[in-house]
């Protein structure tokens, strides 16, 4: 029961189908009758509850499934015969009542079976391009990933039996098998290689790029009509496509209300032969043809305009309601119907409502009063797109009607009579791009009408094929028509189409259109949007207007210039061809050597198929972009990559199941060539940049292993590590969501640019071999620049492993923020802001951890106060200032030469800034009077913008107008390199030029007292990968003598006698002694902060840290008794000592002040029952000062590198030329069978430069001439093979002013 009037109520079921058009129910006539009220008494004043006590009856109900347009059931009620319910009689859940008081109905499904449930399914899942490559390679990463570790793992079983002749060193054991456990060491300490950080950091600038997508001003759209008069911004709603925007190569577009505005009007009709209005392209909106139609209504040709004007009023699905201001107002399915019925009350035949069965309708003639006409429906055939057409028949007074209207082809089958005027009026119709439907009716008898409704009735009530077999009752009735004319509706052209379509070709992405109208439409559509040009060689494949002969197509068609191609296919030949994989592969042939096709009388499924063949068929497989607003568009729309639904009035079907949405098909050229090809390029460069940090990590770390004795150890300190991902991330967020490499202007009026996504070219073989041999580059510069500072660091006291470090550490970070730098084509507040935090960032980790006591002794002892100590040495400044120079101008010649011999197209367009006087305040102007129709009560150009937009974001920020720079952006790349290599090899120079004049102000002594020759059995031989002295160390300035430990390890005493024939001024003496390998992981590992610190700790703790009993006990005549403090550092602590004969060697500050204040003996120090230090080293270390002899700290602070040089005491005089110095020597340390191993004294004058050590120097210096001959070999390189630009640099045409102080220029 409905209480609307005739039991009808109507429905929105814009849940469920995203149209926003109310729909007809009707309650069933066996239950109306029973519940409804009497005539004698008002529909609003009847209350049917009571009466449900007198209804009895039963439905039979289809299963459930997910068919929301069609129902099948029956109702019996009593002992009548069963009524058939059809979708009519369906109230889905879901669906909202309107303008109705009261429905009573049965529950046939609930829960799971529900319609709306069971056409629920999770989202569709959709993979950008980027993400594949990105999986693909994290899979390459881990396969080299397991590679470095097996190289490693075989070398360090290799270097196994080296290590075994090093007396103080104890190997971990390990359960699982050598090989295996060592490679699981270091896979892991590789696992830095797969960035995982970089999915985070994808969404996160995804999310940002979707958010200006969101705001972006030109693509918000607002008018009277539109939405409600709401603004209707563009809408990202998958969030991992943004990238996708900048790749696409098909797109697969929708005509009706795509690329036209879905807003029909009655331009021109044809009845009895003659033509009425007339219709030109952006003329006069409405028919203009009313004065001549009724003029012919008054006349001979009066009773067929009549009947066909009947036809539109009586014929269709349109109801009435009553709409905010009171008035009536129809509610149609689709504009077209919507059209009709409106031009017919126009010209005095107006639909007025429905009772029940019965349609009302005023006809007014020209001179006459209004009479109310009713008709009484019997049967509605019901439109679909198999059968193209609907028709109603009815009952006029004891008159019967069938009316009809359809597609001329289905109509002009059926129609009694040939109609050639008419067919020439089609085709006219046709040319002038409308849509055409063509009326007809015919007069049926009392006979006739009731044997059809018995078998239409048989078909209402059947549960099982009920659609089709109305379809062929509906057959038999509507022929031998009488054709009365055709109407001819204008679908107007959406607002910019021709540009945009201009500008898609342009960027070389190639447009089909699919759409269901006939071959004609389609066609005339085609040229007026500038789909089709007149230079084209179009052909058509047809049955009845081409060919089906794919092979004469092939042969006769010149497939040398695509870009004059273009090619029709009807849905018909379509089907055909799809059939055979054979026939489908030709057609694909046939379409790739064309830049448009255009396919009609396509069915949804259709569509779908066209995209699946695109993707499937082609190699490698394009982006394939699918634009529609109905809900015939939803098929192709999911199946493509990146799926563009449209706001029309089609409801919001395409819109709910796409990626992105928008309001007008004009914005797809800023969707794609702006947003599209930013996103692209900003996500391929964070993502390079991203494997290109980790790999330079990872790199040096693979590096330092090799001076580690392949133990595993990591060249940075965990904790220090662990900020790698968070501070080595931020400097590439802000350019991944921000970086612009041509404002807007540039790249809409440049749309050539779009082919740089289109093609792959930022994220292909070439430039990913390019990233990885920048990665190598950038390792090797970071390490070579690091270890020639060590001597100069360890003189200072920083040499130290925690130390070198922390130092290569921060070396590295500020390559990574400089290549951030670099690799962004626009800087603007956020990019620099986000550096500058990265930095603070660092600082202020290092002032919280490792300068922080509480939180170092918990973390990591030895990092206490390694920052200030750091900072205080020359040389940790010397390369922060050379890393990056180096690595810049490296960068900049490698990315000159990419460019100049592998160019994109960016490169060849050389772009000026343009309008940097203009203000964003006119840029605001300039998008108001683009947008001049619509409305707002403020009377400020700022008040409008906010009046209009509401929640859009309006600020620079927003609008991606925040204002921006480059460098050196009015300068030819290779006056870029000139530059750079000018700025850098005289700062290169300079710094170089120092060290080495500095280092040889230094003169020194080295007295090497002890070594052993025996040379090692493994194949990699550290002194190779480690210098014995200093670069820059003269012959004469080496002594030699053989003072090793006696055999039976007793002390050895040596006298020497050292000349200074220069003098030497308050020298510094220092000991050096190697291969020793403090930074082996195990050894380094082998300490008990705790118990260092004079902390108690339990035997546990000391068995956990000093594994090896050698380690953690002494044997003192045979009675073992426990080492305080334990571990490899302390057994292996050097105890030679050295005297001065009459002069004393000062022994204080050899030391960190901070780590002989962290230092302390036990409480029980000096209790017998353990082995105390002095007791292990006698006459070395002091017994009043145990662990806080500066010498034993000094010790405990493991070197970077497999040699200890460790200062040993200053003296407190300066010598003169010519005097001597002698020496005693007291040998203890054990060489053994140490490899090579050597112990030498060196005596250095010293300074803020550290002592002599050249290679530092040399290095710079070299860095420096290398910078001066690159710049010089880009100069010659473009003198003899220029790049060619498209333009000038400075005769580019007027951009515009997109951004506030923008330059356009390319950056290398």
């Amino acid at each position: 029961y409905c209480s609307g009037e005739g039991g009808n109520c109507y429905v929105s079921t814009a849940n469920l189908d995203g149209e926003t058009n109310l729909k007809l129910k009707a309650a069933p006539a066996a239950t109306q009758s029973v519940l409804g009220p009497p005539s004698s008494q008002q529909q609003a004043d009847w209350d049917p509850l009571p009466h449900l006590s007198e209804l009895s009856g039963s439905i039979l109900a289809e299963a459930p499934n997910s068919n929301i347009h069609d129902f099948n059931g029956s109702l019996k009620v009593g002992g009548k015969a069963p009524e058939s319910l059809g979708s009519k009689q369906l109230l889905m859940r879901g669906t909202v009542l309107r303008n109705t008081t009261l429905c009573i109905g049965v529950v046939c499904y609930t829960g799971a079976d529900t319609r709306m449930i069971r056409n629920s399914r999770p989202a569709h899942l959709k993979q950008s391009n980027l993400e594949i490559i990105t999986n693909a390679a994290m899979l390459i990463i881990l396969a080299v990933q397991a590679v470095f570790a097996f190289a490693s793992a075989v070398l360090h079983c290799q270097f196994t039996p080296l290590l075994k002749e090093h007396w103080y060193l104890f190997p971990t054991d390990i359960i699982l098998p050598e090989m295996l456990g060592w490679w699981l060491t270091f896979f892991t300490l590789y696992s830095n290689l797969m960035p995982i950080s970089l999915y985070p950091t994808v969404e996160f600038c995804n999310a940002f790029q979707c958010y200006f997508i969101r705001n972006d001003k030109h693509m918000y759209y607002k008018k009277q009509f539109f939405n409600n008069g709401v603004g209707y911004p563009a809408v990202a709603r998958s969030s991992n496509l943004c990238q996708e925007l900048g790749q696409v190569g098909y797109i697969f577009s929708d005509k009706t209300g795509t690329l036209t505005q879905n807003d029909m009007e009655l331009k021109r009709v044809a009845i009895a032969n003659i033509k009425y209005g007339t219709f030109e392209q952006g003329g006069e909106d409405g028919f203009n043809g009313g004065h001549e139609l009724q003029a012919a209504r008054g006349g001979m040709h009066g009773p067929s305009v009549d009947a066909f004007l009947e036809v539109l009023a009586v014929a269709h699905t349109v109801m009435i309601t009553t709409g905010k201001d009171g008035r009536p107002q129809y509610e149609a399915e689709s504009p077209d119907e919507f059209a009709l019925v409106s031009s017919a009350a126009e010209q005095g035949w107006a639909f007025r409502g429905r009772r029940g069965r019965d349609v009302c309708v005023d006809m007014t003639a020209p001179g006459s009063a209004t009479r109310q006409l009713t008709y009484t429906v019997l049967a509605t055939n019901e439109f679909n797109s198999t059968r193209k057409r609907m028709s109603v028949v009815v009952q006029k007074g004891e008159e019967f009607l069938l009316f009809v209207k359809g597609a001329d082809n289905v109509m002009l089958d059926r129609a009694a009579n040939k109609h050639p005027q008419l067919e020439k009026d089609l085709k006219e119709f046709s040319i002038q791009g409308l849509r055409t439907l063509v009326i007809g009716y015919r007069r049926l008898s009392l006979p006739e009408v009731q044997n059809w409704q018995a078998r239409y009735d048989v078909a209402m009530r059947e549960t099982k094929n009920r659609e089709q077999k109305l379809a062929d009752v509906a057959e038999d009735i509507e022929v031998s028509l009488d054709i009365l004319g055709t109407t001819a509706i204008e679908d107007k052209l959406q607002e910019g189409v021709p540009e945009t379509i201009e500008k898609i070709r342009a960027a070389g992405i190639k447009l089909w259109v699919l759409t269901g109208d006939k071959l004609e439409t389609a066609r005339n559509i085609g040229f007026s949007t500038k789909v089709l040009t007149p230079s084209m060689d179009l052909r058509i494949i047809d049955e009845e207007e081409g060919t089906m002969n794919l092979d004469e197509l092939q042969r006769d068609w010149d497939f040398d210039d695509p870009g004059r191609k273009a090619l029709m296919i009807s849905g018909k030949a379509l089907q055909v061809f799809m059939e055979s994989d054979e026939t489908k592969e030709q057609l694909l042939d046939i379409a790739q050597g064309s830049s448009v096709l255009i396919a009609c009388r396509v069915s949804p499924a259709q569509k779908a198929q066209m995209v699946r063949l695109v993707r499937e068929g082609i190699s490698p497989q394009p982006v394939t972009l699918s634009v529609g607003d109905g809900a015939n568009d939803v098929p192709m729309i999911q199946e493509a990559q990146v799926g563009v639904g449209i706001a029309g009035k089609e409801g919001r079907q395409a819109v709910n199941n796409s990626d992105f949405a928008i309001a007008q098909f004009k914005y797809l050229q800023r969707l794609l060539l702006v947003h599209g090809r930013w996103n692209y390029r900003r996500a391929c460069t964070f993502t390079l940049f991203t494997f290109w940090r980790n790999m330079v990590q990872v790199l040096m770390m693979m590096y330092y292993t090799m001076m580690s004795g392949f133990s595993g150890t990591a060249l940075y300190e965990d904790w220090i590590r662990l900020s790698f991902n968070v501070l080595c991330t931020l400097p590439i967020l802000a350019a991944g969501c921000m970086d612009q490499d041509v404002p807007a202007r540039v790249a809409l009026k440049n749309p050539e640019l779009y082919e740089i996504g289109r093609q792959g070219t930022d994220l292909n073989t070439r430039k990913t071999l390019y990233t990885i041999g920048s990665a190598i580059l950038h390792s090797l510069v970071l390490f070579w620049v690091a270890i020639p500072a060590f001597p100069g660091l360890e003189i200072h006291g920083t040499g130290d492993y925690y130390s070198f470090g922390t130092i290569c550490y921060t070396c590295l970070l500020i390559d990574v923020n400089y290549r951030a730098i670099f690799c962004s084509n626009s800087h603007n507040k956020y990019t620099i802001g986000a550096v500058i935090m990265s930095f603070a960032m660092y600082i202020f980790w290092l002032v919280f951890y490792p300068m922080n006591k509480l939180l170092a002794d918990i973390l990591s002892p030895n990092m206490y106060m390694v920052p200030a100590h750091m900072v205080g040495t020359l040389y940790f400044w010397f390369s922060v200032i050379a890393t990056p120079l180096i690595a810049m101008m490296l960068d900049v010649f490698m990315s000159f030469c990419f460019h100049h011999y592998w160019p994109d197209m960016k490169d060849q367009v050389a772009v000026t800034p343009r309008g940097l006087g203009q203000t964003e305040f006119s840029e605001e102007e300039e998008w108001l009077a683009h947008n001049s129709d619509q409305e707002s009560d403020s009377g400020s150009a700022e008040g409008m913008l906010e009046s209009k937009v509401g929640s859009v974001d309006l600020t620079p920020f927003g609008q991606q107008a925040v204002p921006m720079f480059r460098f050196a952006d009015h300068l030819r790349p290779h006056f870029k390199v000139v530059a750079a290599g000018v700025f850098a090899g005289f700062t290169l120079l300079l710094i170089g030029g120092l060290c080495l004049y500095h280092s040889h102000q230094y003169k020194q002594v080295r007295i090497e007292y002890a070594r052993n020759n025996k040379t090692i059995g493994a194949f990699v031989d550290p002194n190779q990968l480690w210098l014995h002295r200093p670069i820059g160390t003269l012959d004469s300035e080496i002594r030699t003598l053989d003072c090793k430990p006696n055999e039976d390890g007793s002390e050895r005493v040596c006298k020497v006698t050292v000349v200074f024939p220069e003098g030497m001024r308050k020298p510094l003496l220092m000991y050096t002694v190697g291969p020793v390998f403090q930074n082996y992981n195990a050894y380094m590992r082998s300490e008990v902060a705790k118990e260092v610190m004079g902390n108690e700790v339990p035997e546990g703790l000391r068995k956990t840290m000093c594994q090896q009993p050698q380690t953690r006990v002494w044997n003192v005549s045979g009675t073992e008794v426990p080492i305080v403090p334990c571990g490899m550092k302390t057994i292996s602590f050097f105890n030679d000592t050295f005297e001065v004969v009459g002069r004393r060697i000062d022994v204080k500050n050899i030391a960190w002040d901070s780590d002989v204040e962290r230092y302390n003996n036990p409480p029980d120090y000096g209790s017998p029952g353990k082995e105390w230090l002095y007791q292990m080293f006698p006459g070395v270390i002091d017994q009043t000062l145990g662990v806080k002899d500066e010498a034993f700290v000094s010790w405990m602070r493991p070197s970077a590198v497999p040699r200890v040089w460790n200062r040993y005491g200053y003296m407190e005089d300066s010598y003169a030329p010519g005097e001597n110095l002698t020496l005693v020597i007291h040998s203890r340390w054990p060489l053994h069978n140490i490899s090579d191993g050597f112990k030498e004294l060196v005596i250095t004058e010293y300074g803020v430069f550290g002592g002599r050590h050249d290679l530092f120097g040399y290095v710079v210096t070299i860095a420096g001439i290398v910078s001066f001959l690159l710049a010089g070999a880009a100069v010659a390189m473009e003198w003899f093979r220029p790049l060619q630009y498209m333009t000038d640099f400075g005769q580019m045409t007027d951009f515009g002013h997109d951004e506030v102080s923008e330059s356009c220029s390319d950056k290398e």
